[in-house]
């Protein structure tokens, strides 16, 4: 019993994930892109990637969400690997790639108070309304959604880089994934500039 409640419960946080992910990617706030150094990658001279695991089929009702996300962030990954030169093959890949989604709480910032030294006079100085305002607005807890894209060598399995998309979600609207498709490219395709292009010869 306690088993079935610890996977159903991975389940609900999965989704619940991949919701927050659709999102906040259907919103318009910055999204931050973390990446780790690509040496291992490039040393590889990859050529072409496949998909670590199949995307499974007949899915129904709330895990239709997770299917349709997932589908568009393979879309969108590899047409801009295509884009640099590696050849997408449905199986046995040189790299291997998998994904996967999160949903947390930033810690949000301190409120910010103007800091005129220890020995600065302000005589009838009023409180600045935009500061006022940026500080309450970065004093909370924030919602992030994100995605992370994992890369690892096709005959061992060694991770090879990694590259993490977060977004702060603004609201609770119904995620569009025209929308999302199109915050995804960009963030991706800033993601990658690390990454070389595929060798020609």
């Amino acid at each position: 019993m306690k088993t079935r409640a610890k996977c159903s419960w991975r389940v609900f946080a999965l989704i619940n994930a991949v919701l927050l992910l659709g999102l906040a990617l259907s919103s318009c706030s910055t999204m931050e892109v973390d990446s780790s150094p690509s040496d291992r990658f490039a040393d590889k001279g990859y050529r072409s990637f496949s998909w670590k695991t199949e995307l499974p089929t007949g899915v129904s009702g709330s895990m239709d969400s997770l299917y349709r996300l997932s589908s568009t962030v393979r879309e969108v990954v590899s047409a801009e690997l295509q884009k640099k030169g590696y050849r997408y093959d449905e199986s046995g890949g040189e790299f291997l790639i998998s994904h996967e989604f999160h949903a947390g709480l930033t810690a949000g910032a301190p409120s910010v108070t103007p800091d005129f030294g220890p020995s600065s006079a302000v005589i009838n100085r009023g409180t600045d309304p935009a500061l006022a305002d940026n500080s309450y607005a970065l004093s909370g807890p924030k919602e992030v959604a994100s995605l992370t894209l994992h890369f690892e060598d096709g005959g061992n399995l060694a991770p090879v880089w990694t590259a993490t998309l977060s977004q702060v979600v603004e609201n609770r609207n119904q995620p569009d994934l025209d929308k999302v498709r199109r915050k995804l490219k960009p963030g991706i395709a800033k993601a990658f500039r690390r990454l070389p292009d595929a060798p020609t010869a």
